[in-house]
């Protein structure tokens, strides 16, 4: 058994399930009459993993997620059919990771993404976050274009209701100013690179002087501002801006796996090319033409250059003591997540670091640590029986032998059911 907190792991362990919570982990516990028995001589145990940043709009995706051993996930932007499954795995009618939703993206005026709030003054601002709880939003999600004032309207208004907040930094306001505000986790590394940078002010002028609704413009943002900002990091402000992000306890969610697809893209080594028959329908495309977006040999060789520096950036967060969580934004349930925690160690997170970042962690995050997030009596039957030790080596979760959710026990070859039909599927 391995011990996600931070102890030794345990050999010679038996955990026990009964009502679909862990009642016993010791080397010989009683067993109650008619207990089902599985032998698994040399495998490790674990909590079911989280993936901490998704997006999935198609139900017949989500046994994906347990296929790959991912008991909970938390979906970064609502619709209706988020508030549907939710209701119907609280009855346990639905397959399904147990889920975290987010409201409705809220936005500028001219919001990028669909289905967003647009919240151009504070005014609107409130309301926004007044509707997303009374939507039934676990917390609230913040994108890029949401004005400076509106922005801090909406933590004020977010604090007095009691709801967190998380999701990008706005280009109005500093990571330094997120972290203060109460923003919960900040995801994609969002807002690092400008608020280190030796050029800050010059590079934040021109960001503040792009028009919200010109999308050439946004993309010069990422594909020109950003990389700049990277290649002029100052050690001091980065150390003084980690210092508040581990004061303020600001969680992040670095999304390797997505920007390392978005690096590698129009490359015959793009990382999600074997994926693509996983990826829902409705967003694959986005993925499936990377080779005509993502094809300039010169803007590879530099989006290569700001992943490492992105890297260098996950690592840093680690070693100033700032929590992390594991999550993937690459629209892939479950495989993507196994990608993630690999990319963490390779960043230079140990190996029981990355898996905390997928267990410990979001229960500490959620608040939920009597239940989730380690192999312990009185906790949720959330398990992953895999035949390798994830603390030598990362990729041993996906090995998977067996996964307990809920306390109901699935087989390899249920496992196996879960994920078989989708390479036939078309586009």
């Amino acid at each position: 058994m391995v011990d996600t907190t931070g102890g030794p792991s345990l050999p010679g362990t038996t955990v026990v399930v009964a009502d679909g919570r862990i009642a016993a982990v010791d080397a010989r516990p009683p067993l109650p009459p008619g207990t089902r028995v599985v032998d698994a001589p040399g495998a490790h145990v674990i909590p079911g993993l989280w993936d901490m940043h998704v997006h999935v709009f198609d139900e017949t995706r989500l046994p994906l997620f347990l296929a790959n051993g991912v008991t909970g996930i938390r979906h970064m932007g609502m619709a209706p059919v988020h508030t549907e499954w939710r209701d119907r795995l609280t009855r346990g009618e639905l397959l399904a990771p147990r889920t975290v939703v987010a409201g409705r993206i809220i936005d500028g005026p001219n919001p990028m993404r669909p289905n967003s709030i647009a919240a151009g003054t504070e005014r609107e601002a409130r309301e926004a976050v007044r509707m997303s709880v009374d939507d039934g939003a676990d917390f609230l999600k913040v994108y890029s274009l949401l004005p400076r004032d509106a922005y801090f309207a909406l933590a004020d208004e977010a604090a007095r209701l009691g709801v967190t907040f998380a999701g990008h930094v706005p280009f109005g306001v500093t990571a330094t100013e997120a972290a203060s505000a109460g923003q919960r986790s900040i995801e994609h590394l969002e807002g690092i690179f400008l608020d280190t940078s030796a050029r800050a002010a010059e590079l934040r002028g021109e960001v503040a002087a792009i028009d919200g609704t010109d999308m050439a413009a946004i993309f010069r943002i990422f594909s020109e501002v950003l990389p700049a900002a990277a290649a002029s990091a100052d050690p001091a402000r980065a150390a003084a801006l980690f210092d508040t992000f581990a004061r303020n306890e600001t969680w992040h969610v670095p999304t390797l796996s997505a920007l390392q697809a978005m690096a590698f893209a129009g490359g015959d080594d793009f990382p999600l090319e074997s994926y693509l028959p996983y990826v829902e329908p409705g967003l694959r495309d986005a993925w499936s033409s990377h080779r005509a977006w993502g094809g300039d040999p010169e803007r590879r060789a530099r989006n290569r250059d700001q992943f490492d520096r992105q890297l260098g950036v996950t690592a840093g967060l680690h070693e100033a003591g700032v929590d992390l969580l594991a999550g993937t934004d690459t629209f892939v349930p479950g495989f993507s997540l196994h990608d993630e925690l690999e990319l963490l160690v390779h960043a230079g997170l140990t190996p029981l670091a990355a898996l905390r970042a997928a267990t410990w962690n979001p229960a500490r995050f959620l608040g939920v640590t009597d239940a989730f997030g380690s192999v312990e009596v009185g906790k949720a039957a959330d398990l992953l029986v895999l035949d390798g030790d994830p603390l030598r080596e990362i990729g041993s979760t996906r090995k998977i032998r067996a996964l307990v959710h809920g306390g109901r026990l699935f087989d390899r070859a249920e496992l196996d059911g879960m994920a078989s039909g989708f390479g036939d599927e078309q586009a």
